[in-house]
């Protein structure tokens, strides 16, 4: 982000405060410094943001009438939501990138804990035009990390980034061969080795033939909202609002001017909206304080569409936190949706949608992988954290197959059930010598006879499924057991769903 976006946030008619239900972040966050280009946490409890001209601040220093003042400096600082909903005292932080430059955040992790911010960083102090990403842990934040984004290029001295709340989508603005006006917004997503795509023109529908700048993408993943100067407009720049229609990413809602409840006769850009979907955030020039950080309401018809954020922990049997990679995927079609790596303690966070059911895949070498579901087609009234339980690699560990489905009675897998298994497959292929038992376990509904054949077919079911996708007939067993070996109750239908199951032994480990 350049200078010119930020120097351009304010709203013209003080009046206007009163009738929006524009509230100010408060004295944690803001002071007589210029504080602006706020970033959320998609769980709503941490802000960073831009403090210009502060002491505390890593800049160029020069004389003006005698005295050493900053020059051309922004620094990233870090404050943090209390229980009261009011802002701690805002810190400077201490860390490589904060730079005798221009630096900026786009955009965090559900955790809070790795910052993803506008350029790049050398070691000998250059900084160049990019994205970089830095982890905060042992109570500090390591060198910043470029993005490697394929055919990265700005003909433009100015650039906004918006990171989606699952950090795999990133959207641009930038002028390149292919912009339509001065200024387009591009899309580019992340790889499975961690490049980023070559940043994609979100075409026509969008994109007009002046200037899109300071996009932000809701934790929706669909909900776009960006600043043009585009005729029809109640100020030079205006915020708009506009929806994805599909997965092209170039179909999208035709764009909604946000109006002049929130739009002035100045300008008016990046907003940034808070997980909940209700209000904004945004600067603004205050008389004789500079720019402070404001947050403003939206009408229901200016909302994304509502997420959940999703939160669990993943240890090991003895209670250890356990380093390692969830995976969300979309039950209805096995689509990966996210990905996100535990912290210190072994928690997680992510933000999902509403209105799906939602696969959650823990992987840590050493160890079987663990899944479980979580069912958001509704907002829950009440959420608990999700506990994931890692069992080691060895002779006679126990897994369940979760995330498998079975039609009453019956032992056809449904389409539901092969994102889990095809990850199973992919594990297993990874251990040759591994020899393993599939074991069917229904609970005591229909006689013993009945439920011993369902259990049977069924663990066979699983086994054909995973010699079709190429592991060998000789390192599977598969064995029914019925009723036999009840994990709980069958006295409730939470006992008896928990018994009927699939469950993955290891009978074996061979080295290969």
């Amino acid at each position: 982000m350049r200078r010119l976006f930020f120097l351009i946030f304010f709203v013209m008619a003080g009046t206007v405060f009163a009738e929006l239900q524009i509230a100010s972040l408060g004295k944690g966050v803001n002071s007589r410094y210029d504080e602006l280009a706020p970033v959320l946490s998609p769980d709503g409890n941490t802000i960073f943001f831009c403090r210009e001209g502060h002491p505390d601040n890593v800049g160029v220093r020069t004389i003006v009438e005698g005295s050493s003042v900053l020059r051309d400096d922004q620094d990233i600082w870090v404050s943090h939501k209390k229980a009261d909903g009011t802002w701690t005292e805002a810190e400077h932080i201490d860390a490589p990138f904060n730079s005798r430059t221009y630096d900026f955040p786009i955009g965090t992790s559900a955790d809070g804990k790795t910052l993803y911010i506008g350029n790049t960083y050398s070691t000998d102090g250059k900084v160049s035009p990019g994205v970089s990403k830095t982890r905060f842990a042992k109570g500090k934040w390591s060198f910043p990390e470029p993005l490697r984004i394929v055919n990265f290029y700005n003909e433009a001295n100015l650039v906004n980034y918006s990171l989606s709340a699952d950090e795999r989508t990133l959207i641009l603005n930038l002028q390149r061969k292919d912009t339509v006006g001065r200024m387009d917004l591009y899309v580019s997503f992340l790889q499975p080795d961690d490049s980023w795509s070559e940043p994609m023109n979100l075409g026509n529908e969008i994109n007009s033939a002046f200037m899109e700048v300071t996009p932000f993408l809701a934790a929706d993943g669909k909900t776009i909202y960006f600043a043009s100067n585009r005729p029809g407009g109640i100020g030079q720049f205006d915020m708009y609002m506009s929806r994805r229609k599909d997965n092209t990413w170039v179909h999208w809602t035709e764009p909604i001017n946000l109006g002049p409840q929130i739009n002035t006769v100045g300008n008016d850009i990046n907003y940034v909206i808070a997980p909940t979907g209700d209000y904004a955030i945004f600067a603004s020039d205050t008389p004789g304080r500079g720019k402070d950080l404001y947050r403003i309401a939206l009408p229901q018809e200016l909302r994304p569409e509502k997420s959940v954020m999703v939160y669990g922990r993943v240890r090991n049997h003895d209670g250890q936190p356990v380093a390692s990679r969830v995976v969300f995927e979309r039950l209805s079609d096995g689509a990966m949706l996210a990905r996100t790596e535990t912290n210190e303690e072994g928690e997680f966070k992510m933000t999902l949608p509403l209105g799906e059911n939602y696969a959650i895949h823990a992987e840590s070498g050493g160890y079987l992988p663990q899944s479980t579901t979580v069912d958001l087609k509704e907002a829950p009234a009440k959420q608990a954290a999700i506990e994931l339980t890692m069992t080691q690699m060895k002779v006679g560990a126990k897994m369940p197959i979760n995330n498998i489905f079975f039609r009453k009675g019956s032992y056809q897998l449904s389409k539901e059930s092969n994102a889990e298994l095809n990850r199973l497959t992919k594990i297993l292929k990874a251990y040759p010598g591994l020899k393993i038992e599939i074991g069917g376990h229904t609970d005591n509904t229909g006689t013993e006879d009945a439920n011993m054949e369902l259990s049977k077919n069924r663990a066979r079911a699983v086994m054909d499924y995973l010699i079709e996708r190429g592991l060998p007939r000789q390192s599977i067993k598969a064995v029914g057991y019925g009723q036999s070996k009840p994990i709980a109750s069958n006295n409730t239908p939470e006992g008896k769903k928990k018994n009927r199951r699939v469950e993955l032994t290891i009978l074996s480990i061979e080295k290969k």
